[in-house]
Formats: C-alpha cells, structure tokens, sequence
C-alpha cells in the first residue's frame, strides 16, 4: 500500500502479459475517427501497476490540477501543494508550496534492490532452537540488467549470472546510442547496487516482456530528477522530491552486523544512490539542487504487505509439519490483488475520485471495449494520454511565447516530451542518465510503446 498525500493510494498489485501476437491497438477499426483513437492505444495503457508508480502518477494528476485552477485563478483545494513563482516573464511558472514537503509509505521495500537484506530462514518441521535463526538473503526476482553502461556486461558474465533473456522492444540510454534490444539475467548471486527490470515469466516472448524499471530504480530517478515529469516542467521548472520514504516492518527481517538489514537496504539502494547520482551531476549543473529522501522503517508490521503473507505462510507450514501426512502438507498462499485504486483528495476531472485499474490490462475495471470509442472511456486518468489532453487543456489556458510547444508541432508522444521538457531537466536527466553514475544504462520502452498524439 503506497500513498502521497494527497495524491493516491494504491494496493499491491502484479503486472502480467499474456503470450500472443503483439497487439499495438485494438483491431476493430471501421473510419479515419477509429483509427485516430487507436492510434493513442498504448497511451491509454498503464504499463506499470506497482502502488508506488502509480502514486507518483496519482501526484502527477494532482498537479495537473492545481496548475489548471492557477492558470484561471481559482482555487484547487484546501490544502494546495503549488504557489505561484514571482516572475517578469508573462509566462506563469509555479513550484511546491513553501513550508510543504511530500512523504511516501509503502508496505514493503520497493521491487528490486531494496528487497535484498537478510530475513530469517524458512525452519519447517525444524525443533533447532531459535536463539540463533538461521537467516537466507531475500531474493528479488527483478532482473539485472547487463549492460556495458553500468560495467555489469555480457563479456564479464561470471558464474553469478545463472541465465539471460532479452527484451526487444525496450532502448538503453548509452553514451553512444539507444540500442532496441535489452539483455537481462537471472542471478545466483545477487549484486547490489544495480539497475533491474521488473520480474515477469520467463517464457513471455521477447517483445511482450515488461520493460519498467524496478521501483527502487525508479524511487532514485524521482528523487534526482523530481516526480513532475517532463511536460510539467513547463510550468513546475523546479524539481519537486519526496523528503521521506517510510516502509513497513518485514516480519522475516533480521537486523545483523554485516550492512543487509532492512533499513540498510533501503538507505544503500535509494539514498545512498541518490547522493551519489546527484555528485556525478554537481559539476555540470550547480543550480539543480534538491536533496536524497530520508528513509526509515517503521516497527508497526502492515498485516496484508507481501512480506507478511509469506510470513503467515512459513507459519502454518510449521504448524502442519509434524501433525500432517506429507501428501497434504501443501499449504496455499495468499492470493495477489489483480486490482489497484487510486484517489484524489480532490480533483476537476472526476465527481468520483476513486478509480479501479486492472494490472494485467493497465485500464480501468469495467467493460471489455467493443469499439475505439469504448477504448477511450477505459483509460485511466493516470495514463499518458490523459496527461497529454491535460497539457493541452492548460496551454490553451497561458499565455503563449515564442518559445512554446503546442503538441500539434509533435508527430508523438515521446517527440513532444523532448520538445516540451526544460533545458535545464534535459541537461540533468542527461548528465544522470548517460553520465556513467547509478542510473548509467537505463532502460526505457522502445519505440514499439510510443504514440501518436490526440487531436481534436
């Protein structure tokens, strides 16, 4: 469970995709208006259903909101989160409220490396005593990428790479270009520090494979980048990031001397990364200054969190052990929730603010589309063509300048982002990303996942 407040909230949820041939939009075009609405298909897909993205995409939709009543000069909420920034420009540019800062718990530390710390091992049937647990290494299940950016290459596979798998329609950001194909491994053992992909099956094939970065990646992106995106940037130019990240107690967990624990994940996986993203972006821009999240976990332990269920699981595995016939020993897990809800404490769009998505389809709950007009009606408000139609809503709001970009001048959805985006974020995303720091050999969608852009 993720909240910003007063942004979203989500429970857990598992993103899937089934095998099949790749299906870019739905195949039940009749007209030029049809074909126009498919043609922003993956734009109205959420490709990535963990409660942390779409609590930050929750902020994002927020923040939509309060720079649209800006720009008319109403009020947005109670409590706003933008002010507006004295400027003697006729543009209007706004930034986070002074004295406001933003926090985010989640119930287990995020996918990827922060899952890596020590727990206690499963005993099954063991009566050793439990002065002295044994303990294991909590394995995630994100894939390592392997890439030369980052220094972890194919050529220098050694034995802690068990098995790879590549993923074509995906690009990694180098510093001397964007290949369309990705290679991921499983590990033996698990290195720390590095860039993953989010888990997906195995025997998915290489263009369907997920492509999201693990939300501890993701959480180090935010937090020297800022939450707000690139098509915000031409209202928010400030970089707005989290000041805290509180996560909920693993009841497996054990706290040692050798830096795995929970909270040492955290602090070495997202903080620690951050500050050291930051200084390999401190010489080329001094004026980009915003600080690592503080982190902590918190000995309350959230009873329908991941790590709790496998925690009742190893228990009634104990209690059976010695009582059951091994044939009926088998004990069945908790089921992951398919579903996700997100929020807003207030919002311009919607008289309903809460939303239903569904992880495996990433659109709403409801009806299964039977026309491109049906299509539209289920993409969430968290999707990028939403974000898009409210850009567009809130430049023909503001004054225009020379120097503006409406998406009319963009072919596509990534092309307006890179036109739109400000100079100074471009210059740090760039510096961060190619620049051979934590975030060197970052992955992102192909061009597969691109869209055309919506028009009126």
């Amino acid at each position: 469970c993720t909240s910003i407040r007063p942004v979203v909230s989500s429970f857990p949820t598992q993103t899937s995709q089934k095998q099949g041939r790749k299906r870019p939009h739905p195949d039940f075009i009749k007209d030029d208006g049809d074909h126009k609405i498919c043609s922003c298909y993956n734009g109205m897909v959420l490709k990535d259903s963990h409660a942390e993205t779409l609590a930050r995409r929750g902020l994002m939709s927020s923040l939509w909101d309060e720079v649209e009543n800006l720009l008319q000069n109403k009020k947005s909420t109670s409590r706003p989160l933008l002010e507006a920034i004295t400027s003697s420009e006729s543009k209007r540019y706004f930034q986070l409220r002074r004295g406001t800062s933003l926090h985010m718990y989640i119930s287990d530390n995020p996918c990827g490396d922060a899952t890596i710390y020590r727990i206690r091992k499963p005993t099954i049937g063991n009566k050793e005593s439990t002065d002295q647990p044994k303990t294991s290494i909590n394995f995630t299940g994100a894939k390592i990428i392997l890439s030369d950016s980052n220094g972890i290459s194919l050529a220098k596979q050694d034995e802690s790479i068990s098995s790879t798998l590549t993923c074509t329609n995906a690009a990694a950001d180098s510093k001397h270009e964007s290949s369309q194909t990705v290679t991921v491994g499983r590990e033996d053992v698990q290195q720390l520090g590095a860039l993953r992909l989010k888990s997906s099956r195995s025997n998915i094939p290489s263009h369907l494979r997920s492509t999201s970065m693990s939300c501890s990646d993701k959480l180090v992106r935010w937090g020297v980048l800022g939450l707000s995106g690139a098509l915000l940037s031409m209202y928010i130019p400030k970089p707005i990031v989290l000041s805290s990240i509180c996560v909920s107690k693993d009841p497996r967990a054990v706290d040692g001397k050798d830096d795995l624990g929970q909270l040492d994940a955290l602090r070495r996986a997202i903080k620690d990364r951050v500050e050291n993203a930051l200084m390999s972006i401190e010489e080329t821009d001094k004026g980009w200054e915003v600080k690592p999240p503080q982190v902590a976990v918190v000995t309350d332990v959230f009873e329908n969190s991941k790590s709790s269920s496998e925690s009742r699981h190893e228990n009634r595995m104990n209690k059976l052990a010695d009582n059951t016939p091994i044939s009926n020993k088998r004990v069945k897990k908790d089921s992951v929730c398919g579903t996700s809800i997100n929020w807003h404490q207030a919002s311009v769009q919607q008289a309903t603010n809460a939303e239903v998505t569904i992880g495996a389809t990433g659109l709403k709950r409801g009806k299964k589309p039977k026309c491109p007009a049906d299509v539209v009606k289920t993409a969430s408000r968290l999707s990028r063509y939403q974000f898009v139609l409210r850009c567009n809503k809130c430049y023909s709001l503001s004054s225009k300048t020379e120097a503006d970009v409406h998406y009319s001048d963009a072919a596509t959805y990534r092309k307006y982002k890179e036109r739109t985006s400000s100079t100074l974020l471009t210059r740090v995303a760039t510096s961060a990303v190619v620049g051979g720091g934590p975030l060197a050999g970052w992955v992102r969608s192909g061009s597969q996942d691109d869209f055309e852009l919506p028009h009126e």
